[in-house]
Protein backbone atom coordinates (compact mmCIF):
# COMPACT_ATOMS: atom_id res chain seq x y z
CA UNK A 1 0.00 0.00 0.00
CA UNK A 2 1.56 3.46 -1.12
CA UNK A 3 2.61 5.33 2.42
CA UNK A 4 0.46 8.60 1.36
CA UNK A 5 -2.09 9.57 3.67
CA UNK A 6 -5.68 8.56 2.85
CA UNK A 7 -7.41 11.09 0.30
CA UNK A 8 -10.26 13.24 1.61
CA UNK A 9 -12.68 15.49 -0.29
CA UNK A 10 -11.51 19.25 0.21
CA UNK A 11 -14.36 21.44 2.38
CA UNK A 12 -16.95 22.44 0.70
CA UNK A 13 -15.74 25.83 0.79
CA UNK A 14 -40.66 43.23 -31.05
CA UNK A 15 -42.89 43.65 -31.90
CA UNK A 16 -43.86 41.79 -35.09
CA UNK A 17 -43.45 44.51 -38.02
CA UNK A 18 -42.14 42.44 -40.40
CA UNK A 19 -43.67 43.77 -44.03
CA UNK A 20 -44.90 40.90 -46.01
CA UNK A 21 -45.19 41.82 -49.42
CA UNK A 22 -48.34 39.69 -50.46
CA UNK A 23 -48.37 39.04 -54.08
CA UNK A 24 -50.81 38.16 -56.23
CA UNK A 25 -50.58 35.18 -58.40
CA UNK A 26 -50.77 35.54 -62.17
CA UNK A 27 -53.83 33.38 -63.10
CA UNK A 28 -53.89 31.60 -66.15
CA UNK A 29 -57.40 33.08 -67.88
CA UNK A 30 -57.09 30.30 -70.55
CA UNK A 31 -58.28 31.27 -74.40
CA UNK A 32 -60.54 33.51 -75.72
CA UNK A 33 -63.03 31.00 -75.23
CA UNK A 34 -63.19 31.05 -71.41
CA UNK A 35 -66.69 31.46 -69.97
CA UNK A 36 -68.73 34.43 -69.00
CA UNK A 37 -69.26 32.56 -65.80
CA UNK A 38 -65.22 32.94 -65.28
CA UNK A 39 -65.53 36.77 -66.41
CA UNK A 40 -68.05 37.37 -64.14
CA UNK A 41 -66.40 35.94 -61.13
CA UNK A 42 -63.07 38.62 -62.34
CA UNK A 43 -65.29 41.08 -61.94
CA UNK A 44 -67.17 40.66 -58.44
CA UNK A 45 -63.48 39.71 -57.71
CA UNK A 46 -61.95 42.93 -58.83
CA UNK A 47 -65.20 45.05 -57.27
CA UNK A 48 -64.57 43.88 -53.92
CA UNK A 49 -60.79 44.18 -54.19
CA UNK A 50 -61.56 48.02 -54.71
CA UNK A 51 -63.74 48.32 -51.82
CA UNK A 52 -61.40 47.04 -49.04
CA UNK A 53 -58.18 47.88 -51.19
CA UNK A 54 -58.22 51.28 -48.27
CA UNK A 55 -58.55 48.73 -45.27
CA UNK A 56 -55.64 46.67 -46.95
CA UNK A 57 -52.33 48.42 -45.28
CA UNK A 58 -53.85 48.34 -41.79
CA UNK A 59 -54.90 44.61 -42.00
CA UNK A 60 -51.54 43.70 -43.09
CA UNK A 61 -49.98 45.41 -40.33
CA UNK A 62 -52.38 43.19 -38.16
CA UNK A 63 -51.96 39.92 -39.46
CA UNK A 64 -51.97 37.54 -41.94
CA UNK A 65 -55.20 35.93 -40.91
CA UNK A 66 -57.73 39.46 -41.07
CA UNK A 67 -56.13 39.74 -44.77
CA UNK A 68 -57.33 36.40 -45.57
CA UNK A 69 -60.56 37.15 -44.46
CA UNK A 70 -60.93 40.21 -46.59
CA UNK A 71 -60.51 37.68 -49.79
CA UNK A 72 -63.02 35.83 -51.62
CA UNK A 73 -62.46 32.44 -51.66
CA UNK A 74 -61.01 31.76 -55.06
CA UNK A 75 -58.68 34.71 -54.59
CA UNK A 76 -57.42 33.74 -51.69
CA UNK A 77 -55.84 30.66 -52.35
CA UNK A 78 -53.07 32.75 -54.60
CA UNK A 79 -51.76 34.45 -51.25
CA UNK A 80 -48.35 33.45 -50.68
CA UNK A 81 -49.40 32.88 -46.78
CA UNK A 82 -45.35 32.15 -46.32
CA UNK A 83 -44.29 35.94 -46.94
CA UNK A 84 -45.84 36.23 -43.22
CA UNK A 85 -43.42 33.86 -41.62
CA UNK A 86 -41.33 35.43 -38.62
CA UNK A 87 -37.71 34.47 -39.07
CA UNK A 88 -36.05 33.80 -35.43
CA UNK A 89 -34.85 36.54 -34.47
CA UNK A 90 -38.58 38.22 -35.53
CA UNK A 91 -40.02 35.85 -33.34
CA UNK A 92 -38.25 36.11 -30.18
CA UNK A 93 -38.51 40.31 -30.85
CA UNK A 94 -42.57 39.15 -31.34
CA UNK A 95 -42.42 37.81 -27.73
CA UNK A 96 -41.69 41.10 -26.09
CA UNK A 97 -39.45 44.49 -26.26
CA UNK A 98 -35.69 44.07 -25.65
CA UNK A 99 -36.39 46.01 -22.63
CA UNK A 100 -38.70 43.86 -20.99
CA UNK A 101 -36.58 40.92 -21.39
CA UNK A 102 -33.21 43.07 -20.37
CA UNK A 103 -34.78 44.97 -17.50
CA UNK A 104 -37.56 42.46 -15.62
CA UNK A 105 -38.32 38.82 -17.36
CA UNK A 106 -36.61 35.63 -16.42
CA UNK A 107 -34.43 34.82 -19.75
CA UNK A 108 -31.31 32.81 -20.42
CA UNK A 109 -28.11 34.04 -19.76
CA UNK A 110 -27.37 33.97 -23.97
CA UNK A 111 -31.32 35.60 -24.69
CA UNK A 112 -30.59 38.06 -21.77
CA UNK A 113 -27.39 39.25 -23.46
CA UNK A 114 -28.93 39.67 -27.21
CA UNK A 115 -31.81 41.69 -25.28
CA UNK A 116 -29.64 44.00 -23.38
CA UNK A 117 -27.58 44.55 -26.33
CA UNK A 118 -30.42 46.27 -28.11
CA UNK A 119 -31.82 47.95 -25.82
CA UNK A 120 -28.22 49.75 -24.82
CA UNK A 121 -27.59 49.94 -28.42
CA UNK A 122 -31.56 52.14 -29.25
CA UNK A 123 -31.16 53.79 -25.91
CA UNK A 124 -27.60 55.00 -26.65
CA UNK A 125 -28.81 58.89 -26.53
CA UNK A 126 -30.17 58.26 -23.26
CA UNK A 127 -26.88 56.61 -21.41
CA UNK A 128 -27.78 57.78 -17.80
CA UNK A 129 -30.93 55.44 -17.88
CA UNK A 130 -28.56 52.13 -18.59
CA UNK A 131 -27.65 51.31 -15.70
CA UNK A 132 -29.85 49.13 -14.99
CA UNK A 133 -29.44 47.42 -18.10
CA UNK A 134 -25.70 47.45 -17.61
CA UNK A 135 -25.97 45.38 -14.59
CA UNK A 136 -28.21 42.77 -15.87
CA UNK A 137 -26.02 41.96 -19.08
CA UNK A 138 -23.12 42.07 -16.60
CA UNK A 139 -25.22 39.38 -14.36
CA UNK A 140 -25.98 37.19 -17.61
CA UNK A 141 -22.12 37.59 -18.75
CA UNK A 142 -20.99 36.54 -15.33
CA UNK A 143 -23.46 33.35 -14.96
CA UNK A 144 -21.91 32.60 -18.51
CA UNK A 145 -18.59 32.46 -17.05
CA UNK A 146 -17.21 35.50 -19.21
CA UNK A 147 -15.67 37.47 -16.25
CA UNK A 148 -13.72 40.08 -18.28
CA UNK A 149 -16.79 41.14 -19.80
CA UNK A 150 -19.09 40.87 -16.67
CA UNK A 151 -16.85 43.18 -15.18
CA UNK A 152 -16.44 46.00 -17.50
CA UNK A 153 -20.48 46.28 -17.76
CA UNK A 154 -20.40 46.65 -13.82
CA UNK A 155 -17.78 49.31 -14.57
CA UNK A 156 -20.03 51.23 -16.71
CA UNK A 157 -23.00 50.69 -14.28
CA UNK A 158 -20.87 51.95 -11.13
CA UNK A 159 -19.72 54.96 -13.06
CA UNK A 160 -23.71 55.84 -13.94
CA UNK A 161 -24.60 55.17 -10.28
CA UNK A 162 -21.53 54.75 -7.84
CA UNK A 163 -23.60 54.24 -4.77
CA UNK A 164 -25.56 51.25 -5.83
CA UNK A 165 -24.59 48.29 -3.84
CA UNK A 166 -25.79 45.24 -6.22
CA UNK A 167 -23.16 46.80 -8.75
CA UNK A 168 -20.50 46.56 -6.35
CA UNK A 169 -21.24 43.32 -4.86
CA UNK A 170 -21.66 41.62 -8.57
CA UNK A 171 -18.30 42.92 -9.66
CA UNK A 172 -16.53 42.00 -6.45
CA UNK A 173 -18.37 38.42 -7.35
CA UNK A 174 -17.00 38.29 -10.75
CA UNK A 175 -13.48 39.38 -9.42
CA UNK A 176 -13.34 36.76 -6.81
CA UNK A 177 -14.26 34.06 -9.44
CA UNK A 178 -12.12 35.19 -11.85
CA UNK A 179 -9.46 34.60 -8.83
CA UNK A 180 -8.73 38.52 -8.09
CA UNK A 181 -9.27 38.35 -4.44
CA UNK A 182 -7.71 41.72 -4.40
CA UNK A 183 -9.84 43.62 -6.48
CA UNK A 184 -12.61 41.54 -4.94
CA UNK A 185 -11.85 42.40 -1.58
CA UNK A 186 -11.70 45.91 -2.46
CA UNK A 187 -15.45 45.80 -3.83
CA UNK A 188 -16.59 44.17 -0.80
CA UNK A 189 -15.16 46.23 1.62
CA UNK A 190 -17.04 49.43 -0.36
CA UNK A 191 -20.29 47.55 -0.13
CA UNK A 192 -19.77 47.29 3.55
CA UNK A 193 -18.74 50.90 4.06
CA UNK A 194 -22.03 51.68 2.57
CA UNK A 195 -23.85 49.00 4.47
CA UNK A 196 -22.04 47.51 7.52
CA UNK A 197 -24.18 44.75 8.13
CA UNK A 198 -24.48 43.66 4.73
CA UNK A 199 -24.02 39.71 5.84
CA UNK A 200 -23.15 38.97 1.60
CA UNK A 201 -20.45 41.23 1.40
CA UNK A 202 -18.58 40.30 4.83
CA UNK A 203 -19.35 36.11 3.94
CA UNK A 204 -17.91 37.27 -0.16
CA UNK A 205 -14.90 38.74 2.09
CA UNK A 206 -14.04 35.89 3.91
CA UNK A 207 -14.24 33.47 0.83
CA UNK A 208 -11.75 35.33 -0.62
CA UNK A 209 -9.62 36.47 2.15
CA UNK A 210 -9.29 32.54 2.66
CA UNK A 211 -8.78 31.89 -1.11
CA UNK A 212 -5.87 33.85 -0.68
CA UNK A 213 -4.29 32.66 1.95
CA UNK A 214 -5.21 34.92 4.84
CA UNK A 215 -7.69 32.85 7.20
CA UNK A 216 -6.99 34.41 10.34
CA UNK A 217 -8.60 37.83 8.63
CA UNK A 218 -11.70 35.59 7.63
CA UNK A 219 -12.05 34.38 11.14
CA UNK A 220 -12.93 37.99 11.90
CA UNK A 221 -15.30 37.89 9.10
CA UNK A 222 -17.23 35.28 10.54
CA UNK A 223 -16.72 36.88 13.67
CA UNK A 224 -18.49 39.93 12.98
CA UNK A 225 -21.13 37.88 11.01
CA UNK A 226 -21.80 35.83 14.10
CA UNK A 227 -22.13 39.32 16.12
CA UNK A 228 -24.70 40.55 13.61
CA UNK A 229 -26.88 37.39 13.79
CA UNK A 230 -25.95 35.05 17.05
CA UNK A 231 -28.34 32.05 14.77
CA UNK A 232 -26.71 31.98 11.47
CA UNK A 233 -25.41 28.60 10.86
CA UNK A 234 -23.51 28.96 8.23
CA UNK A 235 -21.12 31.61 9.55
CA UNK A 236 -20.58 28.64 12.16
CA UNK A 237 -19.91 26.27 9.54
CA UNK A 238 -17.30 28.17 7.81
CA UNK A 239 -15.66 29.66 10.89
CA UNK A 240 -15.61 26.11 11.42
CA UNK A 241 -13.67 25.33 8.12
CA UNK A 242 -11.32 28.15 8.84
CA UNK A 243 -10.10 27.00 12.50
CA UNK A 244 -9.49 23.28 11.10
CA UNK A 245 -7.15 25.33 8.36
CA UNK A 246 -5.23 26.76 11.32
CA UNK A 247 -5.41 23.35 12.74
CA UNK A 248 -7.31 24.47 15.46
CA UNK A 249 -9.42 21.53 15.83
CA UNK A 250 -11.18 22.18 19.02
CA UNK A 251 -12.75 25.63 17.74
CA UNK A 252 -13.56 24.33 14.72
CA UNK A 253 -16.18 21.37 16.78
CA UNK A 254 -16.82 24.24 19.24
CA UNK A 255 -17.65 25.64 16.20
CA UNK A 256 -19.56 22.55 14.56
CA UNK A 257 -21.27 22.16 17.74
CA UNK A 258 -23.21 25.30 17.58
CA UNK A 259 -23.78 24.32 14.22
CA UNK A 260 -25.61 21.53 15.10
CA UNK A 261 -27.61 22.89 17.92
CA UNK A 262 -29.05 25.66 15.42
CA UNK A 263 -29.37 23.03 12.94
CA UNK A 264 -29.83 19.18 13.76
CA UNK A 265 -30.13 17.87 11.27
CA UNK A 266 -27.52 19.38 8.95
CA UNK A 267 -25.16 16.98 7.08
CA UNK A 268 -22.40 19.45 6.57
CA UNK A 269 -22.12 19.83 10.67
CA UNK A 270 -22.04 15.99 11.53
CA UNK A 271 -19.48 15.46 8.45
CA UNK A 272 -17.09 17.74 9.22
CA UNK A 273 -17.12 16.50 12.54
CA UNK A 274 -16.16 12.71 11.51
CA UNK A 275 -13.81 14.54 9.19
CA UNK A 276 -12.28 15.95 12.25
CA UNK A 277 -12.17 13.02 14.58
CA UNK A 278 -10.81 10.94 11.78
CA UNK A 279 -7.97 13.66 11.68
CA UNK A 280 -7.60 13.15 15.18
CA UNK A 281 -7.57 9.37 14.98
CA UNK A 282 -10.67 9.23 16.79
CA UNK A 283 -12.22 6.45 14.55
CA UNK A 284 -15.18 5.75 16.60
CA UNK A 285 -15.83 9.02 17.61
CA UNK A 286 -15.78 9.64 13.49
CA UNK A 287 -18.19 6.71 12.50
CA UNK A 288 -20.36 7.99 14.77
CA UNK A 289 -20.68 11.22 13.49
CA UNK A 290 -20.63 10.21 9.75
CA UNK A 291 -23.48 7.45 10.59
CA UNK A 292 -25.75 10.62 11.62
CA UNK A 293 -24.72 12.49 8.10
CA UNK A 294 -25.89 9.03 6.30
CA UNK A 295 -29.07 8.51 7.84
CA UNK A 296 -29.86 12.52 7.19
CA UNK A 297 -29.04 11.95 3.68
CA UNK A 298 -27.96 8.21 2.15
CA UNK A 299 -26.96 9.44 -0.99
CA UNK A 300 -24.18 11.79 0.59
CA UNK A 301 -20.94 9.73 -1.12
CA UNK A 302 -18.55 11.63 1.05
CA UNK A 303 -19.43 10.53 3.88
CA UNK A 304 -19.02 6.66 3.01
CA UNK A 305 -15.69 7.70 1.88
CA UNK A 306 -14.48 8.97 5.47
CA UNK A 307 -15.83 6.24 6.94
CA UNK A 308 -14.54 4.02 4.82
CA UNK A 309 -11.01 5.22 5.73
CA UNK A 310 -12.16 4.83 9.35
CA UNK A 311 -13.36 1.09 9.29
CA UNK A 312 -9.99 0.67 7.18
CA UNK A 313 -7.96 2.19 10.04
CA UNK A 314 -9.82 -0.25 13.04
CA UNK A 315 -8.98 -3.42 10.53
CA UNK A 316 -11.97 -3.72 9.47
CA UNK A 317 -11.06 -4.00 5.46
CA UNK A 318 -14.95 -5.85 4.98
CA UNK A 319 -16.57 -2.79 5.83
CA UNK A 320 -14.48 -0.37 4.85
CA UNK A 321 -14.58 -1.88 1.17
CA UNK A 322 -18.55 -1.72 1.75
CA UNK A 323 -18.65 2.07 2.54
CA UNK A 324 -16.09 2.86 -0.65
CA UNK A 325 -17.94 0.51 -2.80
CA UNK A 326 -20.93 2.45 -2.23
CA UNK A 327 -19.59 6.08 -2.54
CA UNK A 328 -18.32 5.00 -6.04
CA UNK A 329 -22.03 3.58 -6.60
CA UNK A 330 -23.39 6.82 -5.29
CA UNK A 331 -20.89 9.06 -7.17
CA UNK A 332 -19.11 7.48 -10.38
CA UNK A 333 -16.68 10.59 -10.58
CA UNK A 334 -15.28 10.34 -7.30
CA UNK A 335 -11.78 9.94 -7.99
CA UNK A 336 -10.60 10.21 -4.43
CA UNK A 337 -13.05 6.98 -3.14
CA UNK A 338 -11.33 5.31 -6.06
CA UNK A 339 -8.04 6.19 -4.85
CA UNK A 340 -9.11 4.93 -1.04
CA UNK A 341 -10.24 1.48 -2.41
CA UNK A 342 -6.89 0.99 -4.62
CA UNK A 343 -5.02 1.61 -1.45
CA UNK A 344 -6.78 -1.03 0.22
CA UNK A 345 -6.84 -3.37 -2.44
CA UNK A 346 -2.99 -2.60 -2.48
CA UNK A 347 -2.28 -3.49 1.19
CA UNK A 348 -3.72 -6.46 0.83
CA UNK A 349 -1.88 -7.74 -2.24
CA UNK A 350 -4.75 -7.36 -4.48
CA UNK A 351 -2.78 -5.44 -7.27
CA UNK A 352 -5.05 -6.58 -9.91
CA UNK A 353 -7.99 -4.38 -8.01
CA UNK A 354 -5.57 -2.08 -6.77
CA UNK A 355 -4.91 -1.43 -10.51
CA UNK A 356 -7.91 -0.98 -11.97
CA UNK A 357 -9.06 1.70 -8.89
CA UNK A 358 -5.62 3.39 -9.87
CA UNK A 359 -6.28 3.64 -13.44
CA UNK A 360 -10.03 4.76 -12.76
CA UNK A 361 -9.28 8.15 -10.59
CA UNK A 362 -5.94 8.83 -13.70
CA UNK A 363 -8.69 8.81 -16.01
CA UNK A 364 -10.92 10.82 -13.72
CA UNK A 365 -8.41 13.20 -12.63
CA UNK A 366 -5.07 12.75 -15.00
CA UNK A 367 -3.05 15.10 -13.33
CA UNK A 368 -3.61 13.68 -9.89
CA UNK A 369 -0.01 13.06 -8.80
CA UNK A 370 -0.48 10.67 -6.13
CA UNK A 371 -3.07 8.52 -8.02
CA UNK A 372 -0.31 8.29 -11.12
CA UNK A 373 2.58 7.08 -8.36
CA UNK A 374 0.35 4.74 -7.23
CA UNK A 375 -0.69 3.03 -10.15
CA UNK A 376 2.96 2.89 -10.74
CA UNK A 377 3.91 1.50 -7.43
CA UNK A 378 0.87 -1.34 -8.27
CA UNK A 379 2.36 -1.65 -12.40
CA UNK A 380 5.94 -2.19 -10.34
CA UNK A 381 4.35 -4.96 -7.90
CA UNK A 382 3.32 -6.83 -10.90
CA UNK A 383 6.38 -6.88 -12.69
CA UNK A 384 5.28 -3.98 -15.07
CA UNK A 385 8.54 -1.99 -14.61
CA UNK A 386 8.28 0.01 -17.79
CA UNK A 387 4.86 1.48 -17.55
CA UNK A 388 5.88 1.80 -13.92
CA UNK A 389 8.54 4.00 -14.68
CA UNK A 390 6.15 6.26 -16.65
CA UNK A 391 3.54 6.58 -14.25
CA UNK A 392 6.08 8.04 -11.63
CA UNK A 393 8.18 10.23 -13.74
CA UNK A 394 4.30 12.06 -14.85
CA UNK A 395 3.70 12.08 -11.09
CA UNK A 396 6.86 13.62 -10.29
CA UNK A 397 6.97 16.26 -12.96
CA UNK A 398 3.23 17.15 -11.13
CA UNK A 399 4.37 16.77 -7.69
CA UNK A 400 8.13 16.97 -7.60
CA UNK A 401 9.44 14.98 -4.97
CA UNK A 402 6.60 12.60 -4.84
CA UNK A 403 8.66 9.64 -4.89
CA UNK A 404 11.63 8.48 -6.38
Amino acid sequence: MPKWPATLPCPALGEFYRTATCRWSRQRLGSTSATASTGRALIAAVALLALTAPALPQALKRNAAVLNSLQPHSVRTSLHNADFEQPPKAAALAAGKPQDTCLGRPSSAEALIAACNAYIEASSRRWRQLAPAYSRRAEAFRSSGDFDAAIADFDRAIKLDPRKIDNLLGRGLAQLEKRDFDAAIADFDRVIRLNPRHADAIMHRAKARRAAGDTRRAVLDYDLLIRINPKYAEAFHQRALAHRELQDFDRALDDLDRMIQLDSDNVDGHYNRGLIFHRQRQYDRAIRELNRAINVRPDFAPAFNVRGLCYAALGETRRSIQDLDQAVALDRGFAEAFINRGNIHHGARRFDRALADYSEAVRLSPTDAYALYSRGLTMRAMGQEAEAKVDIARANEIEPGIGP
